[in-house]
């Protein structure tokens, strides 16, 4: 998503960029891979929509090997003040979230009115620090047919840090441009509704989520004179489960689909992204299939995806428990491919249940009852 702008990283074309710009709203939120297995990330209107406690983690790596020349070619005039250069100055995200079902008990029947979350994000993006703080609750409704509407709401802290001790700066005297490390922090708030409805194939869902609602400005530096300002967020996503694949009972195919845009002022989108993906998994157990990444007019990325489901150990909690591991590498096939060797990610999902064991019923003795039965004692 972030990386539909295919910002230049090579720091002495942002610095400069950042002279003259001083007020940014390009900028872009993360993306993922295995955006079907982390759709909290996303949407805060998932959460409890699986009736279970979910614990997700997630590490992306994008392309590998995209490198800080600015060693190469400082001069007597503007050389950084630390040149404790990275090798890697490519986006580099880990994010990890927990969510859990609000259950109520209506006349022996568990029914699920929504669910809580939290999450963290650490976005790195050259010496860019994004580090997102976010909480969440969603609202659900049941209707006759089975299926579920769901609507949530997010809030986020997210702080923003520009190590300008790595920039490579033309005038050592420019007020404008940072010297150390400088930082902000603003809230900001996302909204999303989610439907998903078991009695479509083996199970069909959708959801579509805006984040950033209020766009807000963060300044580095105490002049204030560098200013970036958070863009809305599109994110419209769907998905579907179908058992007996092929006509083979050990076969499920799950195809997905996201939709993703930043929106400008206006409300216009900017080179939307588009991502297509299918998996099979194999006797619940093992899983592959491929991703494919287009932007604007033109192809992003084809990701190769696998995934393992750990057999956990018998038992009452395990038949209630699901363990996934998945990895995907993406093959770049924008221009980027010059400098990239590829993009790797890796992410766990383990999801729970359990019940609270039954009150004991109470007995409650009187005395005008003298006659008590032998067997309550």
């Amino acid at each position: 998503m972030r990386r539909l702008t295919m910002r230049n990283y090579k720091l002495w074309i942002g610095a400069a960029f950042m002279l003259v710009a001083s007020n940014v709203r390009a900028q872009q939120d993360p993306n993922f891979t295995h955006f079907a297995y982390n759709r909290l990330l996303f949407n805060p209107a998932y959460a409890g929509a699986s009736g279970n406690f979910c614990l997700n983690a997630i590490n992306h790596q994008q392309w590998i090997g995209y490198e800080d020349q600015t060693s190469s070619i400082k001069t007597k005039r503007g050389t950084p003040i630390n040149e404790d250069f990275v090798n890697n100055i490519a986006p580099q995200t880990t994010g990890i979230g927990f969510s859990a079902p609000i259950t109520l008990n209506i006349k022996g029947e568990k029914i699920n009115i929504g669910g809580l979350y939290g999450a963290f994000m650490q976005d790195n993006i050259a010496y860019e620090e994004n580090t997102y703080m976010r909480g969440g609750f969603s609202g659900a409704y049941t209707l006759p047919d089975g299926s579920d509407i769901r609507l949530g709401l997010e809030f986020t802290s997210l702080s923003k840090a520009l190590d300008g001790s790595k920039l490579r700066y033309h005038d050592p005297n420019d007020p404008f441009i940072p010297d150390a490390r400088v930082a902000d922090t603003r809230v900001t708030f996302g909204a999303g509704a989610y439907y998903q409805n078991p009695n479509i194939m083996d199970g069909a869902w959708a959801g579509v989520s805006l984040t950033h609602l209020v766009p807000q400005t963060f300044q580095y530096g105490s002049s204030g004179n560098i200013k970036v300002t958070t863009a809305r967020h599109l994110y419209v996503m769907g998905g579907y489960k179908q058992e007996n694949f092929l006509g083979n009972g050990a076969l499920t195919l799950e195809p997905a689909f996201m939709l993703k845009s930043a929106m400008g002022e206006n409300g216009g989108f900017i080179k939307p992204e588009l991502d297509l993906q299918g998996m099979v998994t194999w006797n619940s157990l093992y899983s592959g299939g491929l991703n494919l990444r287009g932007y604007g007019a033109g192809l992003d990325a084809l990701s190769l995806m696998l995934g393992y489901y750990v057999p956990l150990p018998s038992g009452a909690m395990a038949e209630r428990s699901n363990l996934r591991v998945g990895y995907s590498y993406d093959i770049t096939l924008s221009n980027v491919y010059r400098t990239s060797y590829g993009t790797h990610e890796i992410q766990v999902n383990y999801c729970f249940n359990f019940e609270l064991p039954d009150r004991p019923p109470k007995i409650y003795r009187h005395p005008r009852y003298m006659i008590r039965d032998p067997k309550s004692d």
